[in-house]
C-alpha cells in the first residue's frame, strides 16, 4: 500500500445509510481523490433497493475462500460476506478504497490491515427505526433487536476512530466523509 492510499472501513448499524453513501460515491464524481468503492460478495439474493453486491451460493463462496480470493470474510445474520483480494492491488496502485465492513469483524480486519481507517456511521434512533421500516426487510421484532444492538457499546471502537453522522441529506454526509478522509 502506498503512503497516500487509504483503506477506509465503513461500519455502523444496518440502516444508517452506508450503502446509500457508497452508491453515491460510485455514481457521482466529487473529487479526483475520492476513494474507490469496493463491492461485497454475499450469500444473499440481490433485491430491489438493496445493496449492490455480488450474490454467491454458499458453495461458490467457500470455493473462492479456499482459493484465497478474499481479503476479508465474515458471517452475519445467517449469510457469508467477503471483500475481494483485488482491493490489495487497488491500494498498491495508490488508490484509496472504501468498503462496507462489519463491526464484529473489525478487530480481525485490523490484524490483516493494521493501517485501515475505521469510520463509524451513526444516525439518531428515530431515523434508524424509520429507515429500517421503510426498507421492509425485517419484522417489527427484528427492527427492535437491531436498534437495541445499535445502542450497545461496541468494544471494537477505538478512541481515535472517527464518526460520520448521517441524519442530514446525502450531500452533507459525503462532504463530511471527504473532509474526514482529508484529515487522515
Amino acid at each position: 500500500m502506498t503512503t497516500s492510499a487509504k483503506l477506509i472501513y465503513l461500519v455502523g448499524p444496518s440502516g444508517v445509510g452506508k450503502d446509500s453513501v457508497l452508491t453515491h460515491l460510485k455514481k457521482h464524481y466529487i473529487t479526483e481523490h475520492q476513494p474507490l468503492v469496493t463491492h461485497r460478495y454475499i450469500t444473499r439474493p440481490v433485491r430491489l433497493n438493496d445493496e449492490n453486491h455480488i450474490e454467491l451460493s454458499e458453495f461458490d463462496f467457500q470455493r473462492r475462500l479456499n482459493s484465497g480470493l478474499f481479503l476479508f470474510h465474515w458471517q452475519s445474520h445467517g449469510c457469508s460476506y467477503a471483500i475481494g483480494s483485488e482491493v490489495k492491488n487497488w491500494l498498491e496502485q495508490g488508490n484509496s478504497v472504501i468498503m462496507n465492513g462489519s463491526r464484529q469483524y473489525l478487530n480481525q480486519a485490523r490484524e490483516i490491515c493494521p493501517n485501515l481507517i475505521p469510520l463509524w456511521m451513526a444516525v439518531s434512533e428515530n431515523v434508524l427505526r424509520q429507515r429500517l421500516q421503510q426498507r421492509g426487510r425485517e419484522s417489527a421484532a427484528e427492527i427492535d433487536a437491531r436498534i437495541q444492538r445499535s445502542l450497545e457499546i461496541d468494544n471494537a471502537k477505538m478512541p481515535d476512530d472517527s464518526t460520520l453522522y448521517n441524519d442530514k441529506n446525502i450531500y452533507h454526509t459525503i462532504a463530511q466523509l471527504l473532509s474526514q478522509l482529508d484529515s487522515k
